[in-house]
């Protein structure tokens, strides 16, 4: 039962006044001010407005009236808001960071929810992240100054002696926190169009003492060469069991095809139950497999293909390629159907289990362990290049919508690159000496 109000008192007579969620607040330097307040129960479960300041003439009638006008709408929106199950279920939005990272990782209309799991796992770092430095903060009272703060405190090593980390900060407040800030204002949520515009009008540079000491200590970015997919493949083949012939396959479809780890092998998901599972779903604890290459993609023996990053097909003649060839050859053809990369009952390798069986096999193959599996596809581009391939083709070989990715993430400089310039630069020279 609601507590009943105080008699309001104005000049000296009692006034009755329907006006719920109204509260009255004597201050001794400024008389009496006027809130309206919503329910416990409202406040509770995150609505907003809270409170809200108002200013009507108590001593006329109009102004009373307009009073209790304002109220009746406030709080009827209030029970609205209350009865409505959908909203009940929406995440709630207290005004500070942490609560925006949840309402954008868990809002079904999010961004968020289109994105590749891949994706997703990248972005919930960089959340946590946010969320152990400033989660706690109100979005409406961050300044740039705090984000700068916040910028070159992500720089700091994570341990003595550690590199500084300048991909994490970079990622986290340039990146993701533009991303939660544009979402939030896309919302109207308090504070979040405000801020990513001070964001975006800002300067985050690394320091250059930092840069250096980052460069120095970053782990060297080492293309997969064909002789090291060759011996991982022949490790593979040679131990025998279901599973080391998937890696095998696997490596080889990522070097011979330029393909990403998560389009030869899949993903495991957790199952949405609002989504209807597809009659050829393959389930486990729980999970699904986001399908990665399949034997019948390959029986014709071409490969039409729609990469999960960018969506970007690319078409591959399977035998041309003769080291994925001598993979697939040497799978017995009672196994040649369902996922390409399995574990030895038959179910797909998990991305952890196959990581961690790529660093077992390549080990014993003799490849550095800075040669990690990702950079099969590094290498297979830059053996492209370094055969004189057309960089164009390279760049649709790859599923690079742009030509910029191919040259500046996946060519590595090499030797032979700089040789094929300096002799033309020199047969350049010896022409014109001859004129």
């Amino acid at each position: 039962m609601a507590r009943k109000r105080k008699p309001v008192v104005v000049k000296g007579e009692i006034v009755e006044l329907d006006a719920p969620g109204l509260h009255l607040v004597k201050r001794s330097n400024s008389g009496v001010q006027q809130y309206w307040e919503a329910s416990a129960t409202a406040r509770s479960r995150g609505h907003l407005p809270r409170t809200v300041r108002l200013h009507f003439d108590l001593e006329t009638l109009e102004g009373r009236r307009a009073l209790e006008l304002r109220c009746r709408i406030l709080t009827n929106e209030m029970l609205a808001w209350l009865g409505d199950p959908q909203d009940m279920n929406k995440p709630i939005y207290d005004g500070t960071l942490s609560s925006l990272i949840t309402c954008y990782q868990t809002d079904r209309k999010s961004p968020y929810q289109g994105l590749a799991r891949n994706t997703q796992r990248g972005y919930d770092d960089w959340c946590r992240t946010l969320e152990r430095a400033v989660g706690k903060r109100r979005v409406d009272r961050l300044t740039g100054q705090d984000l700068r703060d916040c910028f070159l405190a992500l720089l700091e090593p994570s341990h003595s002696g550690g590199a500084p980390r300048v991909r994490l900060a970079q990622a986290c407040v340039r990146s993701m926190l533009s991303i939660l800030l544009n979402y939030g204002a896309e919302l109207g949520l308090a504070g979040c169009l405000d801020l990513a515009q001070v964001l975006e009008r800002m300067t985050l540079r690394v320091p250059k003492d930092v840069r250096t000491a980052w460069k120095a200590k970053r782990p060297p970015k080492v293309a997969m060469s064909y002789a090291q997919a060759l011996a991982i493949v022949l490790e593979g083949l040679r131990r025998g069991t279901r599973r080391h012939r998937s890696i095998a396959l696997g490596v080889a479809a990522q070097f011979e095809f330029t393909l990403r780890q998560i389009d030869v092998i899949g993903e495991w998901e957790r199952i949405d139950e609002l989504k209807e599972l597809p009659p050829d779903a393959i389930v486990s604890h729980g999970q699904v497999w986001r399908p990665g290459l399949r034997f019948e993609q390959v029986a014709d023996g071409t490969l039409d293909i729609t990469t999960s990053k960018n969506e970007t097909g690319a078409v591959f003649d399977v035998t041309a390629y003769p080291l994925f060839m001598q993979a697939l050859q040497a799978v017995p053809a009672a196994e040649r159907t369902g996922p390409l990369v399995v574990d030895d009952d038959g179910v797909p390798l998990r991305r952890r289990n196959y990581q961690d069986l790529y660093r077992d096999v390549a080990n014993a193959a003799g490849v550095p362990r800075t040669v990690w599996n990702m950079f099969a596809r590094h290498g297979g581009v830059t053996e492209a290049h370094e055969s004189g391939a057309d960089l164009v083709d390279i760049g649709k070989h790859a599923q690079h919508s742009d030509l910029n990715t191919t040259n500046r993430h996946y060519i590595v400089p090499s030797v032979e690159t700089s040789r094929r310039v300096a002799r033309a630069r020199v047969a350049h020279r010896q022409k014109q000496n001859g004129k």
